[in-house]
């Protein structure tokens, strides 16, 4: 019996000695990490890309959005996401789990990215839609060459009126990609869209408003023009 409870009592404490694991090889909850790279990498850069991967949507070093993107509106679209479209929100109260430390991480990530001022005036981020008719004419002169006259593609670039992308972007993500780009998939900022000719905040208002007006329900029609809100 004594023997037995000796043999016992060595067991444990081997098991105690060889099989606790190191404190730094234990698994560590979302709170723990606050790296940009590790946060990014778990979070952003599967729709996002950077550097050299290339994804679905605008990457987060893209030179023009950086300059005019504000940086509490990344942090508001990071915290809260963008409803109805494929960005979800990574705050507690939005139904993520990133703290709020963690979301300012990944905002001074992102802005730190920024590169040269550029050159010339800059669009505001954000404003109202425009005109679609004289939208359909800048984008004939800006955008058809890669976009085709319609904006159904070309050998060189894809559809932008399919209506499975147009049902996925907001009005402000449409805007963003004519001032931005996509310089990864070779598509020009606003600037160099047409050489010596940059797009105004006009021009780019009215091509914003002639993508939206592209927009068609399930059963193929437009959407009807929004209602203006009652006074």
């Amino acid at each position: 019996m004594t023997r037995l409870l000796l043999v016992s009592l060595l067991a444990l404490g081997g098991c105690h000695l060889t099989g606790k694991p190191k404190p730094d090889s234990k698994w560590k909850p979302a709170s723990d990490t606050i790296g940009f790279a590790t946060l990014y990498r778990q979070n952003c850069i599967g729709c996002h890309g950077l550097g050299q991967v290339v994804s679905g949507s605008i990457a987060m070093d893209t030179p023009a959005f950086l300059t005019v993107v504000p940086r509490g509106t990344l942090l508001d679209v990071i915290s809260n996401g963008v409803p109805a479209t494929a960005m979800p929100g990574f705050s507690a109260a939005a139904g993520g789990t990133l703290t709020g430390d963690q979301i300012e991480i990944l905002a001074n990530g992102i802005v730190a990215k920024k590169s040269a001022k550029h050159q010339g005036p800059l669009p505001p981020y954000a404003a109202d839609i425009g005109d679609p008719v004289r939208g359909a004419v800048v984008f004939a002169a800006s955008c058809a060459s890669c976009h085709g006259k319609s904006g159904n593609g070309s050998e060189k670039a894809g559809s932008v009126v399919s209506p499975a992308y147009l049902g996925l972007v907001s009005n402000q993500y449409l805007r963003t990609i004519i001032i931005a780009g996509r310089p990864e998939l070779g598509c020009p900022d606003f600037a160099n869209r047409t050489p010596g000719h940059p797009m105004t905040n006009e021009d780019i208002a009215d091509v914003t408003a002639w993508l939206v007006s592209n927009r068609k329900n399930e059963f193929g029609k437009p959407f009807a023009p929004a209602k203006p809100p009652l006074p």
